[in-house]
């Protein structure tokens, strides 16, 4: 892991407003390099630079065959199984698949995104999920045209991408 964003949600997670098997590594908005690729895994090689996808749609379920993988069913299957162990054996789970807040993390090829060369990963951590957050909430949400008002209250990750995308979408003032 070269960086990991602090999301709310990892706040929810540690005091049990959003449910959360434990031991557990949280974080889910991060960015790193791959070190090793499992066996038949393609799409990412070692030493690419990648950001984490911590709700990776499977592709099959109803909402992902109606063009809607943001509501796949199966999206957070992965936070019920351990992907490490403490050394004595307990077994450790993934915050929303992820366990970002790491040095290092195992998750299934489908929760990684390639960055393009150039792409500081350090700034593209965030995409995971403030900057598609904001946008999604400005694009599908409020769905905000040219010329409309937007009002954003509270100017963490979230808030920031949502001022960026309302300005992109034409909002004015």
């Amino acid at each position: 892991m070269v960086a990991a964003g602090v999301c709310h949600s990892d706040l929810s997670l540690s005091d049990g407003t959003l449910p959360q098997t434990w031991p557990a590594v949280l974080g889910h908005e991060g960015a790193g390099t791959v070190e090793a690729v499992g066996p038949g895994v393609t799409g990412v090689v070692p030493g690419q630079q990648v950001i984490l996808n911590w709700a990776p749609a499977c592709r099959v379920c109803w909402f992902c065959e109606q063009g809607e993988p943001h509501l796949c069913e199966r999206a957070l299957d992965g936070t019920l199984s351990p992907y490490a162990a403490l050394t004595d054996g307990t077994p450790v789970y993934p915050g929303l698949n992820t366990g970002a807040f790491a040095e290092a993390t195992v998750v299934p090829v489908s929760a990684l995104v390639p960055l393009p060369e150039g792409v500081d990963p350090a700034v593209a951590a965030v995409l995971g999920c403030a900057v598609l957050t904001g946008w999604g909430a400005v694009n599908n949400a409020a769905k905000v045209r040219p010329g409309q008002s937007a009002l954003v209250l509270g100017m963490g990750g979230v808030g920031l991408s949502l001022l960026q995308a309302a300005r992109i979408a034409g909002a004015d003032p």
